[in-house]
């Protein structure tokens, strides 16, 4: 079976990538890939935010959260995070 050509994903968000590999196995596209070298991550300071919701809506969250395999609180912050480039690019 021919392997699969890996698409460009340089102008993908985060989320689209993620959302990418969660469907598609790295063996379809084994000879594209590269090993990474000298790969530095910046960790990006970040602050706690207390927000008050209803227990029904933060159950709703992790059921949505684990549908996607991720945290509750991670998903909140793809949301967050979502938001605000929507916003900053209408302006």
């Amino acid at each position: 079976m021919p392997k699969k050509k890996l698409p460009n994903m340089s102008h993908w968000t985060d989320r689209q990538i993620a959302e990418f590999w969660a469907i598609h196995s790295t063996a379809d596209y084994w000879d594209d890939l590269e090993e990474a070298s000298d790969l530095e991550i910046e960790k990006q300071s970040k602050e706690t935010v207390a927000v008050r919701l209803d227990k029904q809506d933060i159950q709703a969250l992790k059921t949505m959260a684990d549908k996607q395999g991720i945290g509750h609180t991670t998903l909140i912050r793809i949301w967050i995070k979502e938001k605000l480039e929507g916003a900053v690019s209408k302006n």
